[in-house]
């Protein structure tokens, strides 16, 4: 919690214990607390989990402007018994909240550069945008940048996301309303470090997600050395923001056939079949298995859109080849080495990776966090290093996969974790997921310090050729990792 609600917390506790003795708190003491949130909601911001406190400081401030006359006599019975329950129910609502709903401070990264954030707003002429009402209407998506910037740079932080990026289907925006009110670690333009040509990661998210949805893995390459750049893909993010203020939120129509197929019995067949793959003694012996299992998946999701997904990531990369050249007035010309290119996605933006790598020689190295691998690869061949970073649920599903690289590959399984686990959503109320089974039971700091190690691990050995102890077998560091490794020398 942030100061000053800790201090408006703590004065609405006092009331209501107050009002269930019986007894009438001081006058001024409201006022004070009216004062102290005035204060609140101009420096820190309101948000959604404050709300029982603010009520029970208006009621009081109320009561105390009403009052006149001694006390009322007090009452025994149902009346002192009601007053006990209900001031009890009001107590849970106004501390436990927003302490189970906080506003959180990202982990500051640990590498040597500060940490920079712009935008790019990338248009390709050459396709129709699908999911647009407009005649004529031509692909444009956003893409957020982090970046190495000068050390010791100061700024303005980033935010981190606009609520309605996390608005995905059953999640509600003002669920999310505190997201406004977080601050990354990532410095608005602040100036690219000029040391050195630096590696290009371009990153796509899940279905429904948000591009800035794995930022503590962004803001920890950034400071690493590395340019990251995510992209939001419209009409398939749940909310696509552009710089301008506006955006493009998920399509109506592909929402609606998520949700009619997230049945209960689907998702029970669907967990079945995933169960199998646990007992495949080979990757190879698993390759049917997973060709029959995707082939159940309807379009778009089987190839359509990540064929469309990984035009937007060869469109990017295009851009950055445009900027290098001095075709625009850039700071990342003459920054990026093209030579050294990874892509990397969760979930669909996984699937997303491994198939650009498949069809594009500029990537160099390909990670997919837990995502299915549709596309064509499983029908191809990967020559490109390769990790999948799997959750505990969905490992048995990611070991076909290995059969078809032909370079170094691997499969890490973070122990204890769903997969909704392996990204930042946890952090953001890590007792309320954890409690309810969304992002398994392995603490989510713990989780988040996992996934960007063996992220940071992969791309310094394969872009930058400084192998990591990792992904060498078990760690004494993260002994709950496992590891399988393929192609290696």
């Amino acid at each position: 919690m942030r100061p000053i609600e800790v201090v408006l917390v703590v004065g609405a506790v006092g009331l209501v214990l107050t009002w269930m003795a019986g007894a009438r708190a001081r006058r001024w003491v409201p006022a004070l607390l009216a004062v102290v949130a005035a204060v609140h909601l101009f420096v820190e911001g309101w948000r959604l989990a404050m709300l029982p406190a603010y009520v029970v400081i208006g009621l009081g401030l109320i009561g105390a402007l009403v009052r006149s006359g001694p006390p009322a006599p007090k009452r025994r019975g149902w009346w002192t018994a009601g007053r006990a329950v209900l001031g009890t129910v009001v107590l849970v609502l106004v501390a436990a909240v927003p302490v189970l709903w906080p506003v959180i401070r990202l982990p500051k990264p640990s590498g040597p550069y500060a940490v920079g954030q712009t935008w790019l707003v990338v248009v390709d002429s050459s396709r129709k945008e699908r999911f647009s009402t407009e005649p004529g209407a031509i692909r444009r998506f956003p893409v957020k940048i982090w970046y190495p910037a000068t050390p010791g740079s100061t700024g303005m932080p980033a935010d981190y996301a606009d609520p309605r990026e996390f608005a995905a289907p059953g999640l509600p925006a003002p669920l999310f309303g505190h997201l406004r009110l977080m601050k990354t670690n990532a410095l608005i333009g602040a100036p690219l470090a000029t040391d050195q040509r630096f590696p290009l990661l371009v990153f796509s998210h899940g279905y429904g997600g948000t591009f800035g949805q794995n930022t503590v893995q962004m803001e920890e390459l950034a400071s690493r050395g590395y340019v990251v750049a995510s992209i939001a893909h419209p009409g398939e993010s749940a909310w696509a923001p552009f710089p301008d203020g506006g955006g493009m939120p998920m399509d109506t129509a592909t929402t609606n056939r998520m949700v009619r197929r997230a049945t209960p019995e689907a998702m029970k067949e669907m967990l079945a079949d995933m169960a199998k793959f646990d007992s495949i003694a080979t990757p190879e012996e698993g390759v049917p298995m997973l060709r029959s299992f995707l082939a159940k998946t309807d379009e778009p999701l089987r190839s359509e859109s990540v064929a469309e997904w990984a035009a937007d990531t060869r469109v990017l990369l295009d851009l950055f080849a445009t900027f290098d050249h001095g075709g625009a007035d850039t700071p990342f010309h003459g920054r990026v080495d093209l030579d050294r290119i990874g892509v990397f996605g969760m979930s669909y933006g996984g699937a997303t990776a491994g198939e650009f790598c498949r069809l594009d020689d500029r990537c160099k190295a390909g990670l997919n966090i837990d995502g299915g691998q549709y596309g064509g690869l499983m029908d191809d061949s990967l020559r490109v290093p390769f990790m999948i970073m799997s959750s505990s649920q969905a490992y048995g599903l990611h070991l076909p996969v290995l059969a078809v690289t032909r370079a170094p590959a691997f499969l890490v399984k973070v122990p204890e974790t769903t997969h909704v686990g392996l990204t930042d959503l946890p952090l953001l109320a890590p007792r309320v997921f954890r409690w309810i089974g969304l992002s398994g039971s392995l603490d989510a700091d713990r989780r988040s310090r996992i996934m960007t190690a063996y992220v940071v691990a992969f791309f310094d050995s394969f872009l930058k050729k400084e192998p990591s102890p990792l992904l060498e077998g078990p760690s004494a560091e993260f002994p709950e990792v496992s590891i399988v490794k393929r192609n290696l020398p």
